[in-house]
């Protein structure tokens, strides 16, 4: 029993790391499935920080759950669950008022070369940070 917990304990240790840069699909509100663009493009580096086309912030990931904030928005968090070449969470504004001040995202680790996807709405609109007008 003891040698199963300490396996499952090393496996959770060995939580894929999110260091790179990852194409994420947001959807805020009750706005439906997720939507990207470039500002939904974001890049996690080994100090801690992370950027993305209007700024960023600082990123931190204990096993499987990483949480990030933004510079500019210091009210605006987001959390999710890390698999190997995914992320699954919510984002949210911790201040009373916000509106929509809820929603939810997925992120796929973006590979060296890969082709750019179609992306909607147009890269103008910072769709991290709320939802397209």
């Amino acid at each position: 029993m003891l040698t199963e917990a300490i396996h499952a304990s090393a496996s959770m240790a060995a939580a894929t790391n999110i260091v790179g840069t990852w194409d994420g699909h947001v959807a805020w509100g009750d706005s439906g499935p997720g939507v990207s663009n470039a500002t939904t493009q974001w890049t996690f580096n080994p100090d801690g920080t992370w950027t993305y086309q209007f700024g960023g912030g600082r990123w931190i990931q204990v096993e499987g759950l990483v949480a990030w904030n933004f510079n500019k928005y210091p009210t605006l968090i987001y959390t999710a669950n890390v698999t190997r070449n995914a992320l699954d969470g919510i984002m949210g504004y911790a201040a009373a008022g916000s509106n929509p001040g809820t929603g939810s995202f997925f992120a796929v680790r973006k590979e060296a070369g890969a082709a750019a996807k179609a992306r909607v709405p147009a890269a103008g609109h910072d769709l991290s940070v709320g939802p397209h007008s």
